[in-house]
């Protein structure tokens, strides 16, 4: 894959990937009753289960997805703080925001301080969101764990790291190479009302 591919499709790829990991998370929390679904192709029902059959698999490649482009930017966590990754440390077929470049000069990694600040709130809350997003994928995710994670995140966190993450790839990447960010296809979730039968 080369490194237009990877601006033009991967990344938008992987945001989409972030925009029905939101949608996953609304639907699967927004009543505590188990409900039914049905996966439809062409007319016939090819799979049914409860809710989670389609919101767990989706939320959970979502975090993997934000997690991979949280460390594109380079950054990464260490014992529940926003670090970064040492570029010398990347493995050789990483592609990482340092093989773009502007006049022949490599970007620069996203620094701790650059990712806090491009939030419009509390820094802290920032930080949260980010160290929540690498540790329920490394610890919920990855890797089998006892799960204890370093703070209590929320659905608020969840929100500000899935709005933020747009936000440093287009200030960081597509904004200093002089493009905008390419949209990535939407997702959506459509809802159907059934109509019980005799109505």
């Amino acid at each position: 894959m080369t490194l237009d591919e990877i601006l033009n499709q991967w990344i938008p790829y992987r945001l989409q990937a972030i925009q029905t990991l939101q949608l996953a998370w609304k639907l699967a929390n927004e009543c505590e009753q188990q409900r039914n679904v049905e996966i439809v192709v062409d007319g016939e029902i090819r799979l049914e289960g409860n809710v989670a059959l389609i919101t767990n698999p989706m939320i959970e490649i979502g975090l993997v997805h934000a997690r991979a482009l949280l460390e594109f930017l380079g950054l990464m966590t260490k014992e529940g703080k926003l670090t970064n990754v040492s570029p010398r440390k990347r493995r050789s077929d990483d592609i990482a925001i340092e093989h773009y470049k502007v006049g022949g000069i490599p970007l620069a990694i996203v620094t701790r301080e650059a990712a806090l600040r491009a939030y419009p709130g509390p820094q802290a809350d920032a930080e949260a969101a980010l160290v929540a997003i690498f540790e329920w994928t490394n610890k919920g995710i990855a890797h089998l764990t006892t799960g204890v994670l370093s703070a209590s995140y929320t659905d608020r966190h969840l929100d500000i790291a899935c709005r933020g993450i747009p936000v440093l790839l287009h200030n960081n990447l597509y904004a200093k190479l002089g493009r905008e960010t390419p949209s990535p296809p939407p997702a959506t979730l459509r809802r159907y009302s059934r109509k019980a039968s005799g109505d």
